[in-house]
């Protein structure tokens, strides 16, 4: 054959060409297909088709690859197919040839009772074909599992329930993942009525029927006594495998579907399985009777048949005490024989329980499917409101007798219980407990000795086994008999039991938060049950909890002995409860009926009889504390989220609220205080009078000093003593000294004002090395304290605040110990920069200071408050630019800066550190340089908007308004009121007299301290309704102004107005209440401040407190009853309950719900309304940074906050003459001023007052002193004549005294007397005149 050469060659080309001719089939195929590919490249006219590539013709080749693999795979696919259907035809012909066997050979005899099968031939006839039918496999498992019912069906509502974090190849098994291979155990039942289920039930009939057989001929159990050793060791094996197949029965998931199929009713003879179906009519006794029970155990798939008689052969085989077979006790055979055949079957049932515990899920999966179907036929009755039919109570005994099997196998595990074995040689009633337990575990009667112990491989799996499938069941604890509940309790028995559960979250094997829930319940109730008692009505008494659910009860303190040697069962119950309670935390909680039961049940968490004996047992044993407070600390965190998920889902559970009761468990927190002085190295105590030693250098590093476990430790410590604080009232926490004395609770304030302080300015290590980075908020361990040390020391810190019971210098100690006394920094007046407005006619000689520039430890305030606002530790350095480094921005140390200051502080210094103490604990910086960080602050804002600038630098407008003096309140709103945050800018104010005429003068910044002053003083009038003040003086919002007309708006523009004389730095004469302070900075007033709202309503809830009566006697309900203008308002404290009766048990919550009325529901509107205005010039957050009593100095002078209401004190005329400047020719050492500051000196503090507001425009010196007035106090001479006598008694001068109080000039004539000018300086600032005497 030839070819052209350009397709030769393409087909050369072709890797898979072939032209070697052969009679190969394809061979031919591949020839035949490049003859065809060459003559399709030609066309109709001959010409050749355009030439494929190389790339195209490989690809053309690996398809046919790829689809003559394919083909290969279906052909052995098919062959695969054929060969398993062969074999599934030939297993299902073998399974139907045995059964019908079974049928034609022991169907009769299973319906007369009087047939009798020997031994030998149950052994050798009737099992094989049984074992072999019900041999598990994973394919028939997973099949049948596809039909059928899990062990613990998941409502449908009920999202999450798979098994959290579990690994590839696990399956759900009751809550807990088990794996692939052991789910695929189970032995999938056919459906009732079926030939093999009743080969399955005849079968297991006759087993017990030969079982049951007194004569050892009959008796298949008699095999493994008799014949030579191999003979019995092939009994046992056969033993064994009977046994776990009986397991696996009961544990095997049942179909959905109870009527069989209608192939299987057609098969087999009718005659035979009419007599099956009447033969195992005696063993369907425990059948259920009534239709609600039916429907009940339908529901669950259940067969009690099966169940019943495979319970029992498991039982049977696995207890040597009930072989009927063995010569009976006393009996004439009784002889050395009787006693060796009974050692002998003693070894054989043992072996079976041995191996039993040796390979544990079949028995323990038999268990959980048993307490499934029951918790689900109990709530199938309850909501059908059914009562228990015999059925349920047959159910119940089988449970009870494979709890017994369950416990028989276990007791082997827990007979390696150094302890339960002490008890069993020494005490007699430990012996007699023993003895009868094999006998009340299984079922059977008589006591035979004790079995062989299990090896020391063995009891880990069994142990496992049991927490994996027991322990989980809701309500379990109350089916174990008692004797056995002795055992578990017993101190290395629960110990393992708790060691295996946390190896089970080790490996990830559990389940949902449910399954975590119940576990933990179950180990509550198994160590706690003798002390677990429901609450009653007396007289009924208390009986003892049955289960771990239900309401909660009352748990008594458990023997000291309960704890076991060095509290090693506390150990491990705190480290399992915290281990499981984090389990739950990680998982999705869902607010489910089934978590509340079981969330229910974990009521003794929060009981003082369990807290407290837990910690003393703890306290002593190494690690025990740390333990005792992760438990607590995980139990805060979950408890709370699963409140939220039951709010969310509208389930009612009852949560244990544990925090309330470690705080209210007397006990709890000395212990917890003197531990960690302990182990911390920190002061006990702290005596009133110390003044060194208040900065623990234990706690030199901070957060980051401390060991992760101490950490938590503390963290708990702070936590719970900040929610004690709350409601601990002033007479508890002073005079009881509850629950720590006053030396203890100085102590602590103390040490958590050092650790605190210092994680954010450390001190440097003595070796040189470098700080260890602070923890994070999301480190667990430290999470808690870094939340709450701050605010405990804040809590300690505002109690002091309001009653005293520290030192001052307590809590600023590390400041000074590290930046030196106050007294030490830069005392000097501020530098004088060149401003903008220095070029003004009308300007002072001496500009004002740049607030930016005062010192903040080593920064300047400029770069603290860079770092404060933006988060970061740049600012504003020293020379007053800004984008330096971090590390030399603020350094007062650096070239052309101030002198160095000498600190200690470590390389963790800077600026940013300093910011974030005074976020979190502003009380430890003093308060003077949180002043000139205030300072500083408005002064930013003010350079930012431009509001300080003239007219002719660039500065906004003026905002101009007439205040007619008649009228200062209505005129000031009219013109203000709208401005906002815009009254930012300066004001011109012009006044009107009352003449009508308007005054003279410039307004410059005095008539706009003039216009604040009296616009609150006037606000502050009674007839307006706005404001009132408690008995001390202290003024907060009426609450009746929020039913005024306009009450609200009036409101607002007094927080304005006291806005703007913050923000301007002008002193008002207006104390503030402290619950009001408090309010305004975003905190909620406490129980005692109520005391100085309403100190007779704080004397009469205190006395409601203590009442040592029934409360109830006393007639209070949750309401309140005030009244507005002789009108009655009801209010309720609890909303739709307001007429329920306070009790014993209420009284806290009602004291508190009233105070908290009185002091925020009635106060919220009002306070509301003046906070808007406040905060429109004035940030919040600036605020916090004082405590209430420096908020009073803030807005009113160093006196504001004195009882009385902070009236006029005597000035300091020392500082107001040292900080003053002269002017106009006069000096410090002129005549005329010595005479005026003698003259000052003389003067009565109000006289005082009034002549530094008739020079300045306001009654109260500068917070700080002299120093901070800006601009500078001035005494500027008026040249005047006078006589020539003028100092001896002739005329002197004339004129008035005048001022400039918009630049703070008094203006001075030249008196010679000083009679003289006290008469006229008097006659000036008393006159009230406005600027007519300018």
């Amino acid at each position: 054959m030839k070819f052209p050469c350009n397709a030769s060659s393409q087909l050369l080309a072709r890797p898979t060409a072939c032209f070697v001719f052969d009679t190969s089939r394809s061979q031919f195929h591949s020839l035949a297909s490049n003859i065809e590919y060459f003559f399709n490249m030609r066309g109709l006219g001959g010409a050749t088709q355009k030439e494929q590539t190389r790339d195209e013709l490989l690809e053309a080749v690996r398809a046919e690859r790829v689809a003559r693999s394919g083909a290969k795979q279906r052909a052995r696919a098919a062959g695969v197919i054929q060969r398993i259907w062969r074999g599934h035809r030939a297993r299902r012909q073998l399974r139907e040839t045995l059964v019908s066997e079974w049928v034609a050979s022991y169907g009769p005899m299973v319906g007369s009772p009087a047939a009798r099968l020997s031994g030998r031939e149950v052994a050798d006839k009737l099992l094989p074909p049984l074992l072999f039918l019900l041999k598990p496999t994973v394919a028939a498992a997973a099949a049948a599992a596809a039909h059928s019912l899990p062990a613990v069906q998941p409502s449908p509502t009920t999202p999450g329930m798979a098994a959290t974090g579990s690994s590839p190849g696990m399956a759900v098994w009751d809550g807990f993942a088990v794996s692939s291979a052991a789910a695929g155990m189970a032995v999938p039942l056919p459906p009732p009525g079926s030939p093999l289920s009743n080969m399955i039930r005849g079968s297991l009939a006759l087993l017990l029927r030969t079982c049951s057989a007194t004569d050892p001929r009959d008796s298949y159990l008699a095999l493994g006594l008799m014949g030579e050793e191999p003979r019995r060791a092939a009994w046992r094996e056969q033993a064994w495998r009977l046994l776990s197949t009986c397991c696996r029965l009961v544990g095997s998931p049942r179909r959905l579907d109870a009527a069989p199929p209608r192939h299987h009713q057609q098969q087999g003879d009718g005659q035979q399985s009419r007599g099956l179906a009447a033969a195992t009519a005696p063993l369907a006794a425990a059948a259920p009777s009534g239709t609600a029970a039916v429907a009940a155990v339908a529901a669950v798939g259940s067969d009690l048949v099966i169940d019943a008689v495979a319970i029992r052969l498991a039982a049977l085989l696995t207890d040597a005490a009930s072989w009927k077979c063995l010569p009976a006790t006393g009996s004439s055979s009784s002889s050395s024989s009787g006693a060796l055949e009974a050692s002998a079957a003693e070894h054989a049932a043992a072996h079976l329980r041995r191996r039993l515990a040796q390979h544990p899920h079949c028995l323990f999966a038999a268990l959980a499917r048993l307490l499934a179907a029951r918790q689900q036929q109990q709530g199938n009755l309850t909501a059908e409101g059914v009562v228990a039919a015999p059925a349920v109570v047959g159910q119940q005994q089988q449970l009870s007798r494979l709890l017994g099997l369950v416990l028989a196998v276990l007791r082997p595990a827990l007979d390696l219980d150094p302890d339960v074995n002490s008890r069993k040689a020494g005490s007699p009633v430990g012996a007699a407990t023993v003895a009868a337990a094999p006998g009340a575990l299984c079922g059977g009667g008589g006591g035979a000795g004790p079995p062989p112990p299990l090896f020391l491989g063995g009891y880990p799996e069994c142990l496992s086994a049991f927490c994996r499938f027991v322990l989980v069941a809701p309500g379990l604890v109350g089916q174990v008999p008692q004797d056995m509940q002795v055992r578990l309790r017993s101190s290395g028995a629960f110990a393992r039991l708790c060691r295996s559960v946390r190896q089970q979250l080790a490996d990830r094997t559990v389940g949902d938060a449910t399954a975590a829930a119940c576990c933990l319940t179950n180990l509550l109730q198994m160590l706690l049950g003798p002390q677990m008692h429901s609450p009653g009505p007396a007289g009924q008494g208390a009986g003892a909890v049955g289960d771990g659910g239900g309401a909660p009860g009352v748990l008594s303190a458990p023997p000291d002995s309960l704890w076991g040697p060095g509290g090693e069962v506390a150990a491990e119950l705190a480290a399992t409860a915290a281990a499981l309670m984090e389990h739950m935390a990680r998982a999705r909680l869902y607010g489910s009926p089934e978590l509340a039961a079981a969330v229910s049940g974990l009521w003794p968490l929060a009981q003082r009889g369990l807290l407290v004996p837990l910690l003393v047992a703890l306290e002593s044993r190494s690690g025990g504390v740390e333990s005792y407070s992760e438990m607590c600390c995980v139990a805060i965190e979950l408890l709370p989220r699963l409140s939220a998920a039951f709010s969310d889902t509208g389930v009612r559970a009852d949560v244990p609220g544990l925090l309330n009761a470690l705080a209210f468990s007397p006990g709890v927190l000395p212990r917890m205080w003197r531990w960690l002085c302990f182990a911390l190295r920190l002061p006990r105590e702290c005596p009133a009078a110390a003044s060194r030693g208040l900065d623990v250098a234990a706690l030199a590093g901070g957060y980051a000093g401390l060991q992760p476990r101490s950490a938590r430790v503390l963290g708990l410590f702070c936590r719970v003593y900040a929610q004690l604080l709350l409601v601990l009232d002033d007479g508890e926490f002073y005079e009881l000294q509850q629950p720590l004395d006053l030396a203890a609770a100085r102590a602590v304030g103390t040490s958590l004002n050092s650790l605190v302080f210092h994680t954010y300015l450390p001190k440097p290590h003595a070796d040189g090395s470098r700080a260890v980075s602070a923890p994070g908020p999301g480190d667990a361990d430290f999470a808690l304290l870094i939340e709450w040390a701050p605010r405990l020391l804040r809590a300690l810190y505002e109690r002091d605040v309001r009653r005293p019971y520290c030192q001052s210098l307590l809590w600023l100690a590390p400041y000074r110990e590290m930046f030196g006394s106050e007294d030490e920094q830069p005392g000097q007046a501020p530098p004088h920069h060149h401003r903008p407005d220095d070029d003004d006619p009308f300007a002072s000689a001496a500009s004002a200071p740049d607030p930016s520039d005062s010192r903040i430890g080593p920064f300047t305030a400029g770069t603290v408050l860079h770092a404060l606002v933006y988060g970061g530790g740049g600012g504003v350095s020293a020379g007053g630019t800004g984008g330096a480094d971090e590390e030399d921005e603020g350094d007062i140390s650096a070239p052309g800066g101030s002198p160095a200051l000498q600190t200690r502080a470590g390389e963790g210094c800077r600026p940013k550190s300093l910011a974030s103490l005074l976020r979190v604990s502003p009380q430890a910086v003093p308060f003077s340089r949180r002043v000139d960080l205030l300072r500083a602050l408005l002064a930013e804002d003010k350079r930012r908007g431009g509001w300080e600038l003239p007219r002719h630098a660039g500065g906004l407008q003026p905002i101009k308004v007439t205040i007619r003096r008649g009228s200062l309140i209505e005129d000031a709103y009219a013109g203000l009121a709208h401005k906002g945050a815009e009254l930012k800018a300066r004001l011109q104010v012009v006044f009107v007299n009352e003449a009508g005429m308007t005054e003279a003068g410039l307004d410059f910044g005095g008539l706009q301290k003039e216009l604040l002053e009296r616009v609150v003083s006037a606000g502050l009038d009674a007839n307006y309704g706005l404001f009132t003040s408690t008995p001390d003086g202290l003024v907060y919002p009426n609450p009746a102004a929020e039913r005024l007309d306009g009450g609200l708006a009036l409101l607002e523009f007094m927080g304005l107005m006291f806005g703007k004389a913050l923000y301007e730095g002008i002193l008002l004469p207006v104390p503030f209440a402290h619950f009001f302070v408090a309010r305004l900075q975003g905190r909620q007033p406490l129980f005692d401040d109520l005391s100085s709202l309403d100190p007779e309503l704080h004397k009469n809830l205190l006395m409601v407190k203590r009442y040592e009566g029934d409360v109830s006697d006393l007639c209070l309900t949750f309401s309140a009853d005030t009244d507005f203008l002789g009108c009655p308002v009801h209010h309720e404290l609890l909303p739709g309950r307001g007429d329920m009766p306070v009790t014993n048990e209420s009284r806290l919550l009602y004291c508190h719900l009233l105070a908290d009325w009185h002091l925020n529901g009635k106060l919220g509107a009002p306070t509301a309304a003046f906070a808007r205005g406040l905060f429109s010039l004035i940030p919040q957050a600036s605020l916090r940074l004082f405590n209430p009593r420096e908020f009073n100095q803030l807005l009113s002078g160093a006196t504001a906050d004195r009882p009385g209401g902070g009236g006029a004190a005597p000035l300091d005329v020392g500082d107001m003459r040292r900080w003053t400047r002269y002017s106009g020719g006069y000096s410090a050492d002129s005549a005329t001023v010595k005479l005026f500051w003698r003259v000052v000196s003389e003067l009565t503090p109000d006289q005082q007052s009034a002549l530094l507001r008739f020079a300045t425009s306001c009654s109260r010196p500068p917070l700080g002193g002299f120093r901070y007035l800006q601009p500078p106090l001035t005494v500027h001479k008026v040249e005047c004549d006078a006589g020539m006598f003028a100092v001896i008694g002739g005329r002197d001068v004339d004129r008035l005294p005048s001022a400039s109080t918009c630049y703070n000039m008094l203006k001075l004539p030249n008196y010679r007397r000083a009679s003289t000018l006290k008469t006229k300086l008097l006659y000036s600032i008393t006159s009230g005149a406005g600027f007519e005497l300018s």
